[in-house]
């Protein structure tokens, strides 16, 4: 007789990731039919990712939020995030870099840092090329070709070549996806509380630890938010509770018990409820439906 088996114990023991750098400082590879079948299962990636999509339709998932895949339309993706693309007749590029270049160009352009797209709690993780946008961006990407076909490619130079892009999709989502409204003294402001979100959500859901420990009133904070995010404080902790609540259930076999508590609910019932509120099912039911 075959053992029954639990719908808890049907979870993955891990996400999948792809390693895709392989330890080199960048890379740069096209993006085609037949390779990269990890794309089409929920991942994560071990590097950044500019992703441009230059021919093919379908859906993109990222932190199991849905965009279209059209083409001429950009995206960037940050370690860790869960990243699942539908199959698709793909055409492209792929530019990948790890931290060590990200941090360098950080420090370098500070008021860039998890600004516009780079920001990886952005309701619009991309942006959408006309031709010549297009032809723009890709001279840039030959650039890097260019260098990386040298017997030593020189970092410096790839690191400025990859600034490039990186200034150019933030100015052209900075004018598609205007979050202004925010001073230039304000979104360091904002990229400070959603560090201090993304340390604390398992453990503080009330918004007074953050109103507290950023010495700004609710209301002000709620206007940074809802300009650079499009939600409110509690909506944005909402979201982040609710995304690590589904990546646990897809990607581990851990109880609906032991995640209400890894996300800081005394009560695992309260976790049901508040997971079906804004996911509408129920923990169990995400996870054996496999839903997106």
């Amino acid at each position: 007789m075959v053992p029954a088996i639990s719908i808890e114990e049907m979870a993955p023991k891990h996400l999948p990731i792809q390693y895709l750098l392989e330890n080199d400082y960048l890379r740069v590879i096209p993006l085609r039919s037949g390779i990269h079948t990890l794309s089409t299962e929920h991942h994560s990636h071990d590097h950044y990712e500019v992703l441009l999509i230059t021919a093919g339709s379908g859906t993109h998932y990222i932190n199991y939020k849905p965009y279209q895949v059209v083409p001429g339309r950009v995206y960037f993706i940050h370690p860790g995030q869960v990243h699942l693309i539908d199959h698709f007749e793909r055409s492209g590029w792929l530019i990948l870099f790890g931290p060590e270049l990200y941090t360098r160009f950080g420090d370098i352009h500070p008021q860039q840092r998890n600004n516009a797209i780079l920001d990886v709690y952005g309701p619009h993780p991309f942006i959408d090329l006309n031709t010549a946008m297009q032809t723009q961006l890709e001279a840039l990407i030959g650039l890097l070709q260019d260098e990386l076909l040298l017997a030593n490619p020189s970092k410096d130079i790839l690191m400025h070549y990859t600034s490039a892009v990186l200034l150019y999709i933030n100015k052209v989502h900075q004018q598609q996806h205007n979050a202004s409204g925010t001073t230039l003294n304000e979104r360091p402001l904002y990229s400070k509380l959603r560090e201090l979100i993304e340390t604390n959500f398992r453990t503080e859901h009330k918004l007074n630890f953050y109103v507290e420990h950023m010495g700004c009133d609710i209301k002000k904070l709620n206007r940074i938010c809802r300009l650079t995010a499009g939600m409110n404080l509690s909506q944005i902790i909402t979201e982040r509770l609710t995304t690590e609540g589904k990546i646990l259930l897809h990607t581990t076999s851990l109880s609906v018990k032991q995640i209400s508590y890894d996300l800081g609910f005394k009560d695992p019932a309260f976790f049901g409820r508040f997971f079906k509120k804004h996911v509408k099912h129920t923990p169990l039911d995400f996870r054996r439906l496999r839903l997106l």
